[in-house]
C-alpha cells in the first residue's frame, strides 16, 4: 500500500524545489514592499471642493458642492415593445408562408413521363 504513495511523494519533492534564486528575491522584496504600504482603497474621485463631516459611529458624509449631473440612459420600454410586436409578426408570417410551400408541395405533385417513338 505504501508502494502507490511513493511517486506522490517524489513529485511533491521534485516540486517544492522549483523556484529559482531571482524568484525567491522578487517574491522576498514583493512581501516586504506589502508590510512597508498598507493596502489603501480609493472608494470614489471627485472634482471641485469637498466638505467631509464624520458622523457618530465611524461613519462620514461626504458633501460636494457643483458637481455635475451624470445622466442614466433609460432603455425605452414602447421601442421595446413595438419592436418586439414587429419581430413576432414577421416571425408570424414567414411561418404560415413556409407552412403554405410546404403544403403546397406536398399536394401538388406531378409526375411525367416521356417515350421515343422508336421501337425496340
Amino acid at each position: 500500500m505504501t508502494r502507490k504513495y511513493i511517486p506522490v511523494l517524489l513529485t511533491a519533492i521534485l516540486f517544492t524545489g522549483c523556484m529559482s534564486d531571482k524568484e525567491y528575491q522578487l517574491r522576498k522584496s514583493q512581501l516586504e514592499n506589502q508590510k512597508a504600504h498598507p493596502a489603501t482603497y480609493d472608494l470614489f474621485a471627485v472634482e471641485g471642493p469637498v466638505k467631509v463631516e464624520i458622523l457618530e459611529g465611524g461613519k462620514a458624509r461626504v458633501t460636494v458642492p457643483g458637481q455635475p449631473f451624470r445622466e442614466i440612459p433609460i432603455p425605452d420600454g414602447a421601442a421595446k415593445q413595438a419592436e418586439l410586436g414587429r419581430h413576432l409578426l414577421n416571425a408570424g408570417v414567414l411561418g404560415v408562408l413556409g407552412w403554405k410551400a410546404l403544403d403546397g408541395a406536398n399536394g401538388a405533385s406531378t409526375t411525367t413521363t416521356t417515350t421515343n417513338g422508336a421501337a425496340q
